[in-house]
């Protein structure tokens, strides 16, 4: 039996083609364990450290029983076969499983070497579009623990690392409509950081796209300035500038 789970976006479980989370029924507290599990990597996670997380106030005996009973209700909801229990530690089995997280991390590792070889790019591009394909939305998006936010903010800050080597890359090979594309979806992942609109606009201006680099420009000062209060940068005033005068 096959389950299939996707962690980007809302928490998404399929058990052999059919979704077993139910809108009305009571599985808050075992999509939480799952959705925890999953935070830690999936494998190997910590009994202790899932009481902790889910049960903070729960002592002892207490906290035992909470996490054995949310476990057995998991495994009867995903399958017995499907969570894995040994000597304390909780793992979702990789033999029957399927987790974007896992193929998001493994795509990730590829993408670094490859990006490190100048004569792969055909490969490099089918590895990104991989990766935007699984990075459906934010990271458990419902979900807002600590554990949770801060696995919400690796995997982004990963993810815009590696959009920016593969810019750069191709960048450097002339691609300019692929480059393009990846600082527009960098900026849409991170539409609050300044730094992401002037290295689109010094794209832009590279190529003579004045026009286009001044829509950027405006876009900033519309949601930074005007949406957020947040101060622009003299450099990117200075960007705009150029371009209104054409010095």
């Amino acid at each position: 039996m096959v389950v299939q789970i996707h962690s980007f976006g809302p928490l998404a479980v399929e058990v052999a083609g059919e979704s077993v989370i139910q809108p009305g029924r009571n599985q808050k507290k075992i999509l939480e364990l799952l959705a925890t599990i999953i935070a830690l990597g999936g494998r190997n996670v910590n009994g202790n450290l899932l009481k902790e997380i889910l049960w903070p106030d729960a002592e002892g005996d207490l906290a035992d029983l909470s996490l054995g009973t949310s476990l057995h209700r998991l495994r009867k909801l995903i399958g017995k076969e499907a969570v894995l229990l040994n000597t304390g530690m909780v793992s979702l089995n990789d033999g029957c499983c399927w987790l974007d997280l896992w193929i998001f991390e493994t795509i990730s590792c590829k993408l670094e070497n490859v990006l490190k070889c100048s004569d792969q790019q055909p490969l490099a591009t089918e590895l990104v579009d991989q990766l935007m394909t699984l990075y459906r939305g934010t990271f458990l998006k419902n979900y807002d623990s600590g554990w949770i936010l801060l696995k919400q903010e690796q995997l982004l800050d990963r993810l815009i690392r590696l959009l920016n080597l593969s810019a750069d890359c191709y960048e450097q090979h002339g691609e300019n409509e692929r480059t393009s594309q990846l600082l527009s979806k960098i900026l849409e992942l991170r539409p609050l950081s300044e730094a992401n609109y002037r290295r689109l606009m010094q794209h832009y201006i590279k190529l003579g796209w004045t026009d286009q680099a001044l829509h950027i420009y405006r876009q900033c000062q519309r949601i930074l300035s005007g949406g957020f209060n947040i101060p622009l940068s003299s450099e990117i005033h200075r960007l705009a500038k150029q371009l209104q005068t054409g010095t």
